[in-house]
């Protein structure tokens, strides 16, 4: 959604791992969180550890970028964090026609179809893989740095990762990170990507289509059809409310603002509609 696409290619380099100091790995509390969550969800430590191994293997060779998106987030006047709930799409044909310039677009996982649908490319996407892959895949051929994620369930998917994606790629994971991968908190992909802008210094963060609160919504529920889906959804909705809220009081110095159209309000953020949160 910036300038930011040939001119400027990530060039950091592999040593030394571009990490600001003030975004320690993983941040304060998040093991906390995490022992919480894989006794709610009964995951696997081990195959968290293992899916994390296995990311951080694809990444050797490739480019650190954890210092360039802090340079990305920093310079920005404001991030716009999209999720994938039912008004995102209303809300991206607004962005696209309102957003003053120094936006900074960040897309989470099934949030990215709806944007690219709307004529927006996103500047930087999060995702777990479980999104539509070919826009996902687009939205890096368009320039975006994707942020991958490895966790337990998603191991296959990591495994597939083609070659081909040798820059503007960085990875995530939720277990105590080892190797060229990351752990800047978040467990879903909207609550990740909220809290790896603010760790990285996003100085106001506006999310659209953010609204945990309000049931799971039709992006979210494409190409989702595994049994118990519906009920383990729910119980991830209710983790990124409190986490998007951990996120707002661990970052006290960034503005976190809320413009989705919905009634449901996530505690910690300021709550307005996008065209006055756009002119802040």
């Amino acid at each position: 959604m910036t300038c930011w696409r040939a001119s400027q290619q990530p060039s950091e380099s592999l040593m030394g791992c571009g990490a600001p100091e003030e975004a320690p790995e993983p941040p304060a509390g998040w093991l906390d969180w995490y022992e919480e969550i894989l006794a709610s969800f009964g995951f696997s430590r081990e195959m968290d550890e293992r899916a994390a191994r296995l990311l951080a293997s694809f990444m050797e060779g490739r480019a650190c970028l954890k210092g360039v998106m802090a340079r990305m987030l920093r310079g920005a006047s404001r991030v716009v964090v999209a999720g994938a709930y039912d008004s995102v799409r209303r809300e991206a044909e607004a962005l696209r026609d309102l957003a003053p310039s120094g936006t900074v677009l960040v897309t989470a996982d099934t949030a990215t179809s709806p944007i690219l649908d709307s004529g927006l490319t996103p500047d930087i996407v999060v995702t777990d893989l479980d999104g539509d892959l070919g826009d996902i895949f687009e939205a890096w051929r368009r320039g975006a740095i994707l942020v991958i994620h490895a966790h337990g369930d998603n191991i296959e998917r990591v495994e597939a990762l083609p070659e081909t994606l040798s820059e503007r790629v960085e990875a995530t994971c939720q277990c105590p990170p080892s190797g060229h991968i990351h752990n800047l908190g978040g467990f879903t992909d909207g609550d990740r990507a909220v809290a790896i802008c603010a760790a990285l210094g996003a100085a106001k963060i506006v999310t659209i289509g953010m609204c945990p609160g309000c049931g799971i919504g039709v992006y979210s529920s494409l190409l989702k059809q595994a049994e118990g889906w519906a009920g383990r959804k729910r119980l991830k909705l209710e983790y990124a409310s409190r986490l998007l809220s951990w996120v707002a009081t661990l970052y006290p110095r960034t503005v976190f603002i809320d413009a989705t159209e919905a009634p449901g309000e996530i505690r910690g953020f300021r709550k307005m509609p996008l065209a006055e949160a756009l002119k802040l």
